[in-house]
């Protein structure tokens, strides 16, 4: 199999060809690492899990964006970049201090009540495929409002907001809400491409979707009027 990898180089990027002999429809971790471990130990990119748990093998596959780990090619040739959305920094590695500073500044962790609340399947089950988020960024690489450098959250960063925010076991309940409008839900233009792209099923545009109304019924943003084309067919 040809494998044509594009690698950032400190300074531009640059295409590597390489001959690989591979099993039948091998994942693409599995083509990276043989490269690494036969052809050139030169070669940078992430990968811990192996099982599509960690979200660190992001990359783009023949134009596409895919977990590493989980995508199999088959074929005559393969063309693996680097994701499109976050500074690169070697080869196929690029940083994901944007993801953490979101997360930071959202402060999307909980704070407990100071009673002990039990919840319930029915309330958990609200919140569960939100849970599922891995925080590989890829809903984020693909998102047009982020890619053009809107003042927009994100998907993933809105996903980790929602599962707090049905929470009942979480204190600041309006506080919180309130804090959520600097992240410009409302900005999302609802391609559902983080949805289509999603490795983990997490369905993103439903909770930002969730979220902007709760916005908008609260008065803490205006109700979106604009057309942004991306559904008009």
């Amino acid at each position: 199999m040809k494998v044509k990898l594009r690698r950032f180089t400190g300074r531009e990027f640059v295409t590597t060809e390489y001959e690989v002999e591979t099993g039948e429809n091998p994942t693409v971790l599995e083509i990276l690492t043989k490269i690494k471990e036969e052809l050139d130990p030169s070669l940078s990119f992430r990968a811990m899990c192996r099982a599509s748990v960690c979200g660190t093998c992001a990359v783009k596959v023949n134009g596409e964006h895919r977990l590493a780990c989980n995508t199999r090619v088959n074929g005559e040739e393969v063309l693996i970049e680097p994701v499109d959305g976050y500074i690169p920094i070697k080869d196929l590695v690029v940083s994901h201090e944007e993801i953490y500073d979101g997360l930071r500044r959202a402060r999307v962790w909980f704070v407990p009540r100071e009673e002990n609340l039990t919840i319930t399947p029915q309330e958990l089950n609200k919140t569960s495929r939100a849970w599922d988020c891995i925080l590989c960024g890829i809903c984020n690489n693909v998102c047009p409002p982020l890619l053009e450098k809107r003042d927009f959250g994100g998907p993933s960063l809105f996903t980790k907001i929602y599962r707090i925010l049905e929470d009942p076991r979480d204190s600041l309940g309006e506080e919180r809400l309130n804090g959520l409008t600097a992240l410009n839900a409302q900005n999302c233009v609802h391609c559902s491409n983080c949805n289509l792209f999603c490795p983990k099923g997490c369905m993103p545009e439903r909770w930002i979707t969730v979220i902007e109304g709760k916005l908008t019924q609260k008065g803490y943003i205006q109700k979106k009027t604009e057309d942004f084309g991306f559904l008009g067919f």
